[in-house]
């Protein structure tokens, strides 16, 4: 498991209310994870839209919108 994954499973451990996390690390988390970048995208915004993550830094309050 890389570094990033391990931030995101602790970032996991926190408390159910939303859980706060830069977009490069939820990217580099959920990428050492996932088998494509079609599945990277998908998860990342259902991350988003759902309100499990909430975007720090400089996204911090954007919305992620697929074209």
């Amino acid at each position: 498991m890389g570094e990033a994954a391990r931030k995101l499973e602790a970032v996991q451990q926190q408390p159910l209310h939303r859980r706060q996390i830069t977009l490069l690390e939820l990217v580099a988390a959920v990428a050492d994870e996932s088998r494509s970048d079609a599945e990277v995208i998908a998860t990342i915004t259902h991350l988003i839209h759902t309100k499990q993550v909430e975007l720090i830094g400089n996204f911090r309050g954007s919305d992620v919108e697929i074209a």
